[in-house]
Parts: structure tokens; sequence; C-alpha cells
């Protein structure tokens, strides 16, 4: 039972870790449904439908008989299909004045009647508002009226049939007494005749009475259609939540198809699990200034706490690998930091570029600070391949004894130097950024300090670049290019 939470847990935290990474391209999915759905509104014709309610009046000579109910007596798909014929929907218009919309009014009318009632729902659909209800009140008063004057004829018929033969009746009823009157001989049959033209006359005479007495009125309105809710179609809140509720699906799905290919670090959690190695100290600044700004200086003494804690017995150099494009400034802070606490460091650093040299020789006023116990070393410009690698070997091997070499190598000095700095050191730090070095960098390193044999201690993590940062980044300021600096020399305000 917990091996199944503990696998569920899992699985839960990796899908949230896909939607933290990848919450931007969620979140642009989710406004573009939501564009998607305000541009269809606008775009597609809105159709407003208005129902108009009328009950229905059965047409009976008995409509209090108890032994069935009048809901029993309506026939649900005539009355409808009487209700959505062209002939309502004829008189419909001419009740609007306006006999061209017949076609539209048939097209657009939709009627229900209850099922086991004898309710009847009338709507009808248009453009706007106020002609929606027009139509559904006079469709519904047209279906009543027809029903009205179908059953007026229908009764018409009956009674005219009856009326006919009552007269009839009351003619051979005047016969009969006459020759009953006469005494002769056929008084005896006359008599009999009367008596049978008597019942059928009584009988006629009782229905014609019923059906002259019968209420033909088709029903009434019970909720006229500006009373009842109106519906809107395409409905507003609907379209816009379907539009949003698919932006995030699409979104999620896009979000689980990009994170195999997107391979940057946005969080010091995923560069651990990607290097195998907690992170030392994250920064608040993407391109470190020395000496350290308040946050950042915290950070670095933190990083040299851990750091010196995880280093190995013996340890004379400490290889920083550096994947961001500071070229060495956080290496120098963590010189600094670990000189400062009483170590004394030797930081090589790799051959400043050119800009930053520009920037040097331009700022010649710029703040410096003493920093005992610390030693400086610049590569050569003009050394490559091995001597480059013979440079760094003799920069360790002729450090004073119980001074921590910190060899400064960027990794886009290529795998050979970092190597041979693996080769070198006794320990490696690892510079990351967030959002932009990458899973398979991290991994690299991880592999090849493990291949090396070379314990790797922790990465010191470098917030994400901002835009400002990226305009700043050409005015930052560089330490000076020298061979060595003595122990107590003052070094750059940055690098």
């Amino acid at each position: 039972m917990s091996d199944t939470a503990h696998t569920t847990t899992l699985g839960l935290d990796h899908y949230a870790r896909v939607l933290r990474r990848q919450w931007r391209l969620v979140v642009a999915a989710i406004a573009i449904g939501a564009i998607a759905a305000i541009a269809y509104l606008l775009v597609a014709p809105q159709r407003i439908t208005a129902t108009t309610d009328v009950n229905l009046s059965v047409i009976t000579t008995d409509p209090f008989n108890p032994q069935r109910a009048a809901s029993g007596l309506l026939d649900d798909a005539t009355e409808a299909a009487i209700a959505r014929s062209y002939v309502v929907a004829e008189r419909a218009a001419a009740l609007l004045g306006d006999a061209d919309a017949t076609r539209e009014i048939h097209d657009t009318v939709d009627v229900t009647i209850s099922e086991g009632g004898t309710i009847a729902h009338v709507s009808a659909t248009a453009a706007t508002r106020a002609l929606a209800i027009e139509r559904a009140d006079s469709v519904a008063a047209a279906y009543l009226a027809y029903r009205s004057e179908q059953a007026e004829s229908r009764l018409d018929v009956m009674v005219s049939g009856l009326s006919t033969r009552i007269d009839e009746l009351d003619a051979q009823l005047a016969e009969a007494n006459a020759a009953i009157a006469d005494a002769g001989s056929g008084a005896a049959q006359a008599t009999s005749d009367r008596e049978q033209i008597l019942l059928e006359l009584e009988g006629l005479l009782s229905q014609r009475n019923a059906l002259q007495s019968v209420d033909t009125s088709g029903g009434s309105v019970l909720t006229g259609a500006a009373d009842n809710p109106i519906d809107s179609a395409p409905p507003r809140y609907t379209t816009a939540a379907t539009g949003i509720g698919i932006g995030a699906i699409v979104g999620i799905l896009l979000a689980f198809l990009r994170e195999p290919f997107d391979g940057r670090l946005r969080s010091g959690a995923e560069i651990t699990r990607a290097l195998g190695a907690r992170v030392l100290a994250t920064l608040r600044t993407p391109h470190p200034r020395t000496p350290l700004e308040a946050p950042d200086a915290e950070a670095m003494r933190i990083a040299r706490e851990r750091m010196l804690a995880d280093l190995p017995a013996g340890a004379r150099a400490v290889a920083v690998l550096d994947d961001t494009s500071s070229e060495g400034a956080v290496a120098t802070g963590l010189a600094m930091a670990t000189a400062q606490s009483g170590f004394a460091v030797r930081l090589v650093l790799p051959h400043p570029s050119e800009r930053r040299l520009a920037v040097l020789r331009s700022a010649g006023a710029a703040p410096r600070a003493a920093v005992p116990g610390l030693s400086v070393r610049f590569g050569r410009a003009d050394l490559h391949g091995e001597a480059r690698t013979a440079e760094a070997r003799v920069a360790v091997e002729s450090a004073p004894e119980g001074t921590l070499v910190m060899l400064a190598v960027p990794v886009s000095a290529g795998t050979a130097d970092l190597l041979a700095a693996l080769r070198l050191a006794d320990a490696v730090v690892v510079v990351l950024q967030e959002g932009a070095s990458r899973r398979t960098t991290a991994a690299a390193l991880r592999d090849e300090s493990a291949t090396a044999g070379v314990p790797l201690i922790g990465a010191v993590v470098v917030p994400r670049e901002r835009r400002r940062s990226r305009r700043r980044a050409g005015r930052r300021e560089v330490a000076p290019a020298a061979d060595e600096t003595p122990a107590r020399e003052e070094y750059a305000d940055a690098v």
C-alpha cells in the first residue's frame, strides 16, 4: 500500500513539475483559447430564443370526465406538428404585419409539449431580443387561434348534420301525428312510428345540445415570452469557458509534448535532480559584481561553508566549471569568500575577453577592496591546447603548502580543458544558470566528474537573465589582467 502511494506521489510530482516548467506555454494556450472564444462571439451571428408557455384546452363534450385525464385526449406529436406548420407561421406573420417573414418564422420555430401534460412551449429564434419575443408570442397566438377555428369548423359540420337529420325527423313526426289524427286503419302503425321518431329525435337533440355547448377555445397563454428567460446562442459565458477549457487542455498537452525537447533547468530542484548534487547557494543577480552586494555576499558565504564542509581531506584544488556568461565572476566571489574566512586561496582565471579588458582599462578609478590571502592568476591568451593545460598544472603545483587553488574553467572552453581541470582538481563545483543551462550539460558534467573520480560537491546557481540584465551586461567591470597578484593585492571591483 505504501509503495502504491509513493508511486502515485511521484507521478503527481512529475506532472506538477512539468506544468511548473511549462507554465508560460499553458498560460499562452489559455489566452489563445480565450481570444478565440471572444473572436467567435464577435463574428458569429447572435441568435436570441424566446419562449411562450401556453395551456392547451381539451376540446370535448365532457372535459371533466374523471375516468380519463385531459392530457390523454391530446396527441403530443400532432399538436407539435400543427404548431410548427406553415399555416400557423403564415398566420403569425400576418399578426406581425410582415408576410415576407413566413418562411423564416416557419424555419426558426420549435414547439415542445410537456410529457403527460397540456403545456406547450413555443420557442422562436431571431437576431434580436424584441423580434424573438414578438415571434414567439405571435406564433403562440396563431396556434391557439388555429386550434379554436379548427374545433369550431368540425363542430359546425357535426351540428349541421345533426340539424339536417332533426329536420327530417320533424317532418316524419308531423306525418305520423297526422296519420294518428285520422284514426284510420294505419293509426296503430303511425303511433309506433311516432314513438321511434321521438326516441331518435330526443337523442339527436341531446347530441346537438352537447356539441353546441363545447368550449372551442384553443387554450390560453400562461407566460409570455417577455416574462420567460431569454436564451442567446452562442452563449457568452459557456463559449468563453469552453475556449478557456480547450486552451487549458491543449496547453497541458503541448507542455508534456514539449517537455522532452526542453532541456533548460529552471529551478534549483531541477538542477539538483540533473546534477545529482545539492545547490550550494543561489545568487540574486545574473551578473554578480565584485565585491558582491549584501544578498549575494551572504549567499556566497553559504556556498563557501557548504563547499568547505564537503571538501575531501587534503584537497588542494577545486575546479569551478562555469556554464554562465559571467567569465569567472562566481569563481571570483567564491575565492574571495574563502580567502576572507582565513584560507590562502589562489584563483586561476581564464584569459579575459578583449571587451572586458577594454572596460578595465577605462575604469582606472574603480573602487577596490583588499582581500588578504587571495592571489589571482590569469591565463595567457597566446597559449592553447597542451600549453594551456600545462600552465594550469603549474599554477596548482606551484601553490604554497596549505593554499587552496580554485580553477575557473568555462564550460564553453571545450571538453579537453574540462577533462584537464578535472584531472588536476580534487573536487568540483559547478556554476549553472536558471533558464539557460541545460539538463544535458549538467548530466555531462556529472558523468565526467564521476568518471574522473572527482567528487562533485554541488552547484552555485545564478538566476535567469532578465532583459534589463542583458542590456547592462556590457557595462560590467572586469578584474585586471595580471600574471600574479600579491597576497594582499587590491582586487578589481568586478569580474
